[in-house]
């Protein structure tokens, strides 16, 4: 039988430290080129009707738990960084702070993907 004594969860955290990282490297060029550039523009039509289009978009529930997903994904990577660079500089901070940075990651998505189905 196989002892679970000095097993971790840490391949887990890097795990989604990765996916995390991965997605806002495939995500973010497109995000930034369609809404900072053809929105504006007009490459998607014009300004009337823009905001319903995309309210009716984001406030579709699966659509909404997709985009909080990839949220909690990229905002997962973001609080693992933040945690190991605070180790790289040898500051040893407290469990407490581990837990709230961990917990940013979790409850904003949550919160957020609670907020779009009550829109």
């Amino acid at each position: 039988m196989r002892r679970w004594q000095g097993r971790t969860n840490e391949p887990l955290m890097w795990a989604l430290f990765g996916g995390g990282g991965m997605l806002a490297v495939f995500t973010m060029p497109v995000l930034i080129i369609a809404f900072g550039l053809l929105v504006p523009f007009g490459g998607f039509g014009g300004a009337d009707g823009t905001y319903e289009r995309m309210h009716a978009l984001l406030t579709h529930p699966l659509v909404s738990l997709l985009v909080f997903l990839a949220l909690g994904l990229v905002l997962w990577h973001c609080c693992h960084r933040t945690f190991h660079a605070l180790h790289d500089l040898k500051l040893h901070p407290p469990e407490i702070v581990r837990s709230a940075i961990y917990g940013i990651a979790m409850l904003t998505p949550a919160i957020g993907y609670s907020l779009s189905l009550a829109a």
